[in-house]
């Protein structure tokens, strides 16, 4: 029977190990992306660190008395000489991994494992050898392979644990296991194999038979061999199909068969855990970049060896002690109730604080000033470490307890508490904030003004500092912020809220302060690790100037929120939902059939069979691919079949229609019944460009390149109290960007001339009088400028004009004729982040990009298109951040009741309360002009109207 590999095997015999290299590195490899498991210089290493994991994993679960690994090597075998074809057909391993393989080679051999490879033979017919070497030594073999070959060594001292789409769920294929599966025994496996081939090694079988019906032959004859006697004897087509491939079918079983007895110049007891090298493990951990929790976990499992180590004479030695695996130096807990209790213990642990007062004031008021060098330094290890939990969803917040942490002691307050503790701890946050460490500003703003309690900008925040680390990596939570930076495994079933997650109020109290404490101590540990990064990298600027002045302001708009008029958004809704049946019965009408619109198979054999239109280009999966660029196209190109052309037609409008009814459920199941707001997330920490984003609901993705689209901003109205809103948005802000950073005089003149930007800059490309620009001219070199912004690639701009690559090539080319400044920019771009291995915006905002190193073609490529577009949208997400700052200081200080509610793409969305509509429009185009200054000037567009889309300007 099967069952997964958390329990031991159960057998009183002693046990081998055999592990299939190849197989688990393969696992290790796809189960984990590259992008999180690479160094500094572009080495890949998300198969060494799977590969560890995944084998500790087992070894801890199993306890062997030795272990071997085997791997093929370069060359063909015997296999090959039998049937050239063999493995004929099998993709080329990602370079990627290739490279990965010697290092977890050198991993085994630091670990003291042996590791074998045999010229001329597969690492299967290696783990064959020791299986039986294992058998007649009396001990119970696991074999720990993906591959099937594997089970035909299965018996009642042979075990394959095979994984299963998961890793942890480990099958142990015993014999019973195997009969259950396959209807035959191990031993008669491989002759179901030949019969069936198999697709992957290029091994033909039988046309038509798979393994039932091979299973069932070898039921009724015994054995091939019997079937291959009593072939005459098998009527029908699979009777027809198996004589006419007997001879494949024979050659077959040779090529499967293992071999088990290959001289391997090794012994049983050569594959005892050996003595771990620990200069070698150093050297290799250190080069591979993993953190010392990882060396540690990996110790823990290999200096025990999964149990004793056997010697010659089956004997067992007990092996070095285990370590134990750091833990987190938990603080000591006080509750605290009273203002009594709370002075002191701020006056027991207020020497343990000692935040150099430059520091702990800095403010910038002054964005031109980022050049100032300000680091953190030494100050996270002497300031104070706040947190709460509860729930800090926008418009529905609450809070449950708030605790402070001073030099591991901790105070802990439940919420709420008596008004004269209130009162003292927001005037300790009011006089303390330059002092202390979060997690996450805005979220922590949320929780504690549920308990009307507010602190000003922090000292440091470790979410926004992994952000800036980090930015193309994203914590869902402070657990995973933990296990990336800190190299520490967190059990999540047990851990409480902080922030999003919803804390368990059912939870024991003594079990919820532990996990609290604990929160509060990863939160010090991080900012210990990320102060120095921070540093390093001269981005305490950005956090402290911008970062976190911009979680306030995403704070109060997120608390404010956005009007909604329901009525009509339900009327909308309705209306998209009527449209969209329209569209599918007009559909089905063309089709002749209710065919199930978003089915692609259904789809096909309506457009490629039915209608005889040419097929579209192909998916992995080897279908034609119905997605939305496709069927535009077919669009196109059917218009002189009416049927065909119709179906699609009615298609598109049905998608397009659906998807706006979608759009609006989403808003509609996001409006808080209590005040008819929506208060949707922004997102601060997600884009790697800095660019924020929002969800829950995602304002981003609603359309205003159309009318249907343009009409959902219609939904967002004034609330009471309030009589417009004002939208202010940035003109071609990248494109400024890119013309002051590439100092392209042409660019900077095209701006200056006060004509139509793109006319302007399509007449220099064309070398024509303005007025004779076409539409297809300016509409080209406007996708050729927002593409060289956006990193966009010729096939990319291609595919977007629908001309031939060659066409988009030759307008580059005019492009950079003319803009050969913005050339060498662009150009300089790659080489310096491919020196540096990062790139920078105007204000030091920093992107890493170690695949530009990559032995990958496809993800160097990639990494090269990201590094043209990280400096200018960068730079336009720093610019409109500042902005946001600026706007928000401005209202407060004019002392009006406007206020900012929304902010998306390039575009603020001001509430404006009566009498204020002159003055807020100028404060918010003067804020957003004047973040910066470039040789082009920033231009904004502002109107105002009574909901958002009458704004639009």
């Amino acid at each position: 029977m099967t069952d997964t590999v958390t329990l031991n095997s159960g057998s009183s015999k002693h046990t081998l190990l055999v592990v299939d290299g190849h197989s688990l590195a393969f696992r290790a490899f796809f189960a984990m992306p590259v992008d999180n498991f690479s160094t500094s210089t572009g080495q890949a290493t998300n198969a060494v660190w799977g590969f560890a994991t995944m084998l500790a994993q087992v070894i801890d679960a199993e306890q062997p008395d030795l272990l071997g690994v085997a791997f093929d090597v370069k060359g063909g075998t015997f296999r090959n000489e039998l049937l050239p074809q063999y493995k004929g057909t099998r993709e080329a391993a990602p370079e990627e991994l290739l490279t990965q393989l010697p290092l977890i080679q050198q991993l085994l051999t630091a670990l003291g494992v042996t590791y074998i490879e045999k010229p001329g033979y597969e690492g299967d017919d290696i783990i064959a050898t020791l299986a039986t070497m294992g058998d007649h030594a009396g001990y119970h073999t696991l074999v720990l392979s993906g591959d099937r070959d594997a089970f035909q060594l299965v018996d009642d001292n042979v075990t394959v644990l095979y994984p299963g789409h998961h890793f942890k769920d480990l099958k142990h294929m015993d014999p019973q296991a195997i009969i259950d599966k396959y209807k035959v025994t191990p031993a008669q496996y491989p002759d179901l194999a030949a019969l069936r081939g198999e697709t992957a090694d290029n091994i033909p079988g039988v046309p038509g038979v798979g393994d039932g019906f091979a299973a069932k032959w070898i039921n009724q004859y015994g054995s091939l061999e019997g079937i291959a006697a009593h072939a005459d004897e098998i009527g029908g087509k699979k009777g027809e199909s198996l004589r006419a491939n007997i001879d494949q079918v024979m050659l077959n079983r040779k090529v499967n068969a293992l071999v088990r007895d290959i001289d391997l110049g090794v012994a049983l007891n050569d594959l005892t855990f050996g003595s771990i090298d620990a200069g070698a493990l150093d050297t290799l951990f250190k080069d591979l970049e993993f953190g010392a929790r990882t060396k540690t976990r990996v110790l823990k499992t290999f200096n025990t060896g999964g149990g004793q180590t056997v010697t010659d004479q089956g004997e067992g030695r007990s092996d070095n002690q285990s370590q134990a695996e750091p833990a987190l130096n938990l603080p000591d807990n006080t509750a605290i109730s009273t203002v009594q209790q709370f002075d002191a213990w701020i006056d027991e642990h207020r020497h343990d604080i000692a935040v150099s007062e430059d520091v702990a004031t800095f403010k910038a008021m002054d964005f031109s000033d980022h050049d100032t060098h300000i680091s953190v330094g030494e100050n996270v290890h002497h300031a104070w470490t706040l947190a709460a939990w509860g729930d800090d969803r926008p418009g529905r917040s609450h809070v449950q307890a708030l605790a402070i942490e001073a030099g591991k002691h901790a105070a802990m307050i439940a919420l709420p508490c008596e008004a004269a503790l209130h009162e003292t701890l927001n005037t300790f946050l009011s006089q303390e904030h330059g002092r202390i460490i979060v997690h996450g500003y805005k979220e922590l703003l949320h929780l504690l003004a549920a308990a009307h309690l507010d602190l000003d900008l922090p000292l440091f925040d470790t979410k926004l500092a992994g952000y800036l680390a980090q930015p193309d990596f994203h914590a869902d939570g402070l657990i995973q912020a933990a296990e990336h930076f800190l190299d520490i495994q967190v059990n999540e079933e047990t851990q409480p809220a902080q922030g999003m997650l919803d804390f368990d109020a059912e939870s024991t109290q003594p079990d919820a302060d532990e996990q609290r404490l604990r929160d509060l101590s990863i939160i010090r540990e991080l900012a210990g690790t990320l102060a120095p990064i921070i540093d390093q990298r001269e981005q305490y600027w950005l956090m402290r100037a911008v970062e976190l002045p911009v979680s306030r302001v995403l704070f109060e708009m997120e608390r404010d929120g956005a009007k909604i008029d329901t009525v009509r958004l339900r009327s909308m809704r309705d209306q998209f939902a009527q449209d969209a049946r329209f569209a599918q019965e007009t559909a089905w009408q063309f089709a002749g059939s209710q065919l199930n619109l978003q089915s692609p198979k259904q789809l096909q054999k309506v457009l490629f069979e039915d209608f005889g239109l040419k097929p579209t280009k192909r998916t992995k999966s080897g279908s034609y691919t119905t997605n939305a660029s496709a069927l535009q196209d077919l669009y196109i190109r059917s218009v002189d079949n009416e049927q065909a052309n119709g179906f699609l037609g009615a298609l598109l409008r049905h998608r397009e229609t659906n998807k706006l009814k979608q759009i609006v459920q989403s808003l509609i199941d996001a409006v808080n019944p209590a005040d008819e707001r929506i208060h949707t997330t922004f997102e601060q920490t997600v884009a790697a460009t800095g660019r924020l984003s929002s969800v829950d609901p995602n304002l981003q993705n609603i359309p205003n390149r159309n009318a249907a689209g343009r009409e959902i901003r219609g939904v967002f109205v004034p609330g009471d109290g309030y009589e417009s809103l004002l939208s202010c948005d940035y003109s071609q802000v990248e494109l400024r960007i890119m013309a002051d950073l590439s100092g392209d005089e042409a660019l900077i003149e095209a701006f200056r001339s006060g004509m139509d930007f793109h006319k302007y800059v399509a007449s220099m490309v064309y070398k024509l009088p303005v007025e004779e620009i076409t539409g297809d001219q300016r509409s080209h070199v406007k996708a050729m400028s927002y593409g060289l912004a956006y990193g966009l690639s010729t096939y990319g701009l291609a595919q977007q004009l629908k001309i031939a690559p060659r066409e988009a090539e030759s307008l580059k080319n005019r492009y950079f004729e003319t803009f050969g400044k913005v050339h060498d920019y662009l150009e300089s771009l790659v080489t310096t982040a491919r020196s540096k291995g990062y790139t920078e915006t105007m204000f030091g905002r920093r992107r890493y990009f170690p695949a530009l190193q990559s032995t990958n073609r496809v993800a160097r490529d990639a990494a090269e298109r990201a590094a043209l577009n990280a400096p200018i949208q960068g730079s336009a997400a720093d610019i409109m951040k500042i902005a946001m700052i600026q706007a928000s200081r401005a209202l407060q200080e004019a002392d009006v009741r406007s206020r900012i509610i929304l902010q998306i793409h390039d575009e603020l969305v001001v509430e404006v309360a009566p009498g204020e509509a002159d003055q807020v429009t100028a404060l918010v185009r003067n804020a957003m002009e004047h973040a910066v200054e470039l040789a082009v000037p920033l231009d904004v567009s502002c109107g105002i109207g009574a909901d958002w889309q009458l704004a639009a300007h």
